[in-house]
């Protein structure tokens, strides 16, 4: 029987990971709108393209487990065009199914938003489905998130905690047992289903660069997964997780922390910066649209907007992972987007992981209407030629 997954301490662990977008919304579709999320028509949407491309993209997971992959790591959105997926737990049963070896890491599920029982329930079946191979991440989800569920984002965080303390007890307090909380009530709570991992799967929590997430991921004692930002605000955020590690009482290392980028091989640099240009598809459009979308008031708290303050300044351009107000060039030349040829590739990402140590890299693999052939090739050639130079790299222990 699987017991819980262990975390990297000095090797680094290589995921993949894709949006699964919806490629066929073009700039002149979005331009038509204010908003590319709650403003931007359905109508859009045609079912057998989408057909289409959720069947490549469950060619492209079984391919990730095949050629050495160490996890797919798959999330979730909703009213989203370039996320296809909002349900994160039907995407990682599909996972489950179409892989052997690979962990799963769920990130994550929007908790607030949801039942936290059945979210429960769900995740302890797939971990028995899995063989006890899901990590479970959770997420409070962006503001769109909060108001396209018709939950107030000023209880976002409150829900979100509650939601948490509550999956926890599902999963290691024997029921049937009473709940009654401040936004959750259960005359009986008796899952049936537990997860294999004992005493439950591993927790993940992500951000794109807000530090209250990465106080609350070490508080926890968390892994802490930065969705994207540029490296050297990705630093700073290392930085408060350590310090924050230190005052509640434990030592961080390389399996406290993780990366995601975008990167993309192919058998030249000049075809893999061609094909790349695709990783900006959709850069500035899904931001787009009213404050009110996107920064809600009450949605951040005080406290998040003091530690902010404290960002360093200096080259933070792009932050969230979405490279606003910044080129194609000038992300590659930052690392934030890696294209190239195995080599190139693999001097690149050990730069990254040279400057970060993180014990997760999660490779952006896919974007926009990236050609299926080219992205099956990028992961070819990723699990054959880059990972194993990746797997060679010594992470170095955090201060």
């Amino acid at each position: 029987m699987a017991q819980q997954l262990a975390r990297p301490t000095d090797k680094v662990e290589v995921y993949w990971f894709s949006e699964q977008p919806y490629g066929p919304v073009t700039d002149q579709d979005l331009e038509q709108y204010d908003s590319g999320r709650l403003g931007f028509p359905n109508r859009y949407f045609d079912p057998h393209k989408a057909h289409r491309l959720y069947n490549e993209y469950h060619e492209q997971y079984a391919l990730a487990d095949e050629v050495g992959f160490d996890g797919i790591m798959s999330n979730e959105h909703h009213a989203s065009y370039w996320c296809m997926k909002p349900s994160v737990n039907l995407d990682a049963a599909v996972i489950a199914k179409l892989t052997k070896n690979v962990k799963i890491a769920i990130l994550g599920n929007v908790i607030a938003i949801n039942d936290p029982v059945r979210m429960a329930e769900e995740l302890a079946m797939l971990d028995c489905y899995s063989n006890g191979r899901i990590i479970s991440g959770f997420v409070r989800g962006t503001a769109v998130e909060s108001l396209q569920g018709g939950i107030d984002p000023t209880e976002n965080r409150e829900r979100f905690e509650e939601a948490h303390d509550l999956i926890l007890k599902c999963w290691t307090e024997p029921g049937p047992f009473r709940y009654e909380g401040e936004h959750y009530h259960y005359r009986a709570v008796n899952p049936w289903v537990l997860p294999i991992q004992k005493p439950h799967p591993d927790i993940w929590f992500p951000g794109t660069g807000s530090p209250e997430s990465v106080v609350w991921a070490a508080t926890h004692q968390y892994p802490y997964m930065n969705l994207g930002a540029l490296v050297d605000t990705t630093e700073w955020l290392k930085q408060v997780y350590i310090e924050t590690a230190q005052e509640v009482g434990f030592k961080p290392g390389p399996g406290n922390f993780g990366y995601l980028l975008r990167a993309l091989v192919a058998d030249t640099d000049e075809e893999a910066v061609e094909i790349g240009r695709e990783f900006m598809w959709t850069i500035g459009h899904r931001q787009r649209g009213p404050r009110e979308h996107n920064d809600p008031p009450g949605y951040q708290s005080r406290a998040a907007v003091e530690v902010k303050a404290k960002r360093p300044i200096g080259n933070v351009a792009g932050g969230g992972g979405l490279g606003v107000g910044m080129s194609y060039e000038e992300l590659q030349g930052v690392n934030n987007i890696i294209v190239g040829n195995p080599d190139t590739v693999t001097r690149k990402l050990t730069e990254v992981i040279q400057r970060l140590s993180p014990g997760y890299l999660h490779i952006y693999g896919n974007e926009g209407a990236m050609e299926h052939k080219h992205v099956m090739r990028s992961i070819e050639l990723m699990g054959k030629e880059v990972i194993p130079a990746l797997h060679e790299i010594k992470l170095q222990p955090y201060d």
